[in-house]
């Protein structure tokens, strides 16, 4: 049995908020994509992927970043350091 108060998240506030459960459905499907390719995804690549409009997937790169689950840079966006991805996986 659990001494921890439900509904009180453990740990660091920050770790918190890369929760999957925080996104919203189009956020978790830009995730999603970005975690399967495993490659740098630049928003075009990310519209043909997904299929959603330029301007979601623009705003969910944005907020994704915002949460530190991905790192979007020149080359497109990537995975941010996580404690659920499968170590090593290529």
């Amino acid at each position: 049995m659990s001494d921890r108060t439900p509904n009180r998240p453990d740990g660091d506030p920050a770790s918190v908020r890369r929760e999957p459960q925080v996104l919203g459905s189009e956020e978790l499907i830009v995730y999603e994509a970005i975690a399967t390719m495993r490659r740098p995804m630049r928003t075009e690549d990310l519209i043909a992927t997904t299929g959603l409009d330029e301007r979601i997937v623009r705003a969910a790169v944005d907020r994704l970043a915002e949460l530190e689950m991905i790192v979007a840079g020149d080359g497109g966006a990537t995975v941010g350091p996580n404690h659920w991805d499968v170590r090593g996986a290529q």
